[in-house]
């Protein structure tokens, strides 16, 4: 929108210098600032006129104090910390691994179900796409941000994150005295020899690490010291066995096992606060009965698991408290009700303990096996395939 008011457009005109003639800097200020009077203005001519001590190679001090002057004004503390959340994701996030991190890490205050986080979630980032900080992604399932954004977003959070992308080279470890202050580590496919024994991060709230190593092991240790620990992602990873210091995380909410090739993870029961559950892509034949332990869980994805070949009687049944549940094609084993042998596979008549579930993603390879009086109250959103079937193309809108 132009700037009509001839008081106005000296301040304007000013302002827009501010931003080192970068549009996408001139953009996002001036979206704070429309509709503004005068002294907001002015406010802001006389803050970006403040010394700034940011010395960025390709970003000058101007257009940096621009971007941090509109994060500055964003209208609640939960949209400061989606809005760092998604620089620390990247380019093209997925919408549901932002919901999910934002869950895990209890963002949002007065939601209680994974429905009414999703609706908060999709108005923070309405609001921060209004305010040129995100962008539309490729699909309405992902959401964006510009490099200049990101940037600065990270430098905000610099003090209290540690990232290491793709490629990037670390011989050594930072010292204790620094990781102690991290609240989040992100370790992205980087080129390090090896995972210290253990990681003093008593303040960490988020870890997410994402290896192309097969040989990458996790210590047995490593957790011991990360007792607040919320979010947990682990990508690519080779996990024969989960490090016995992982029921040591009491505050773990959500866990994504993404990709991963897994063996025995029955220390995931241990994980009583676990709310949120992922095994998307990961090589897991047969779902631990322990997950059934798992009594505040509300979400599990089973999506794209392949190797699936088991599901035990009785998983779903203590389950009463999950609200969403992706079983894809992956899995299309379904056993008979009432048989509870060793070898046995859940029934879909156990799907009715699901009192409190909305959302339902799933493949029944025969109308025969669905009880009769098979519903959910609750249902809102699903995808049910029923039949033979290998063209699994369908996604979610949550436009």
């Amino acid at each position: 929108d132009g700037v009509e008011s001839s008081d106005l457009l000296p301040i304007a005109t000013e302002v827009a210098k501010k931003c080192g003639g970068l549009p996408i800097a001139i953009r996002t200020l001036a979206t704070s600032l429309r509709n503004e009077p005068p002294f907001v203005w002015e406010d802001a001519l006389r803050q970006l006129n403040r010394p700034s001590s940011i010395n960025f190679v390709e970003v000058s001090a101007a257009a940096y104090s621009s971007i941090e002057w509109s994060y500055d004004r964003l209208q609640s503390e939960e949209h400061k910390q989606i809005f760092l959340l998604c620089s620390l994701m990247g380019h093209n996030i997925f919408f549901e691994v932002l919901l999910v991190c934002a869950m895990g890490l209890g963002l949002f205050r007065g939601v209680n179900t994974v429905e009414e986080t999703r609706n908060r979630l999709l108005t923070v980032v309405s609001h921060l796409k209004a305010s040129c900080l995100l962008l539309d992604g490729y699909n309405n399932l992902h959401v964006d941000m510009h490099d200049l954004i990101c940037d600065v977003a990270m430098s905000i959070a610099a003090n209290h994150v540690f990232v290491l992308r793709d490629e990037d080279v670390l011989n050594d470890w930072p010292d204790d005295e620094t990781m102690k202050e991290c609240d989040k580590i992100l370790l992205e496919r980087p080129r390090i020899n090896k995972l210290p024994d253990q990681m003093k991060c008593p303040k960490l709230t988020f870890l997410g690490m994402d290896s192309n190593d097969t040989l990458m092991k996790i210590p047995e240790n490593f957790f011991k010291e990360m007792k607040n620990l919320q979010v947990l992602i682990l990508s690519d990873m080779n996990l024969s066995s989960l490090p016995s210091s992982i029921p040591l995380l009491p505050n773990l909410r959500t866990l994504c096992l993404v990709e991963c090739a897994l063996g025995d993870i029955a220390l995931i029961g241990e994980l009583k606060n676990l709310e949120i559950l992922s095994f998307d892509g990961s090589d897991i034949e047969v779902l631990p009965e322990e997950i059934g332990q798992l009594t505040k869980l509300k979400w599990l994805d089973l999506t794209n698991c392949s190797q699936l070949k088991r599901i035990p009687p009785g998983v779903f049944c203590n389950l009463s408290r999950l609200e969403e549940l992706y079983v894809d094609d992956c899995f299309v084993g379904w056993g008979a009700e009432g048989n509870f042998s060793q070898e046995s596979n859940c029934s879909v008549a156990e799907l009715n303990a699901l009192s409190c579930l909305t959302t339902l993603e799933i493949h029944f390879p025969d109308a025969k096996i669905i009880p009769k009086g098979f519903s959910f109250e609750k249902l809102r959103r699903y995808i049910i395939f029923i039949g033979e079937g290998s063209d699994w193309d369908w996604d979610w809108d949550w436009s």
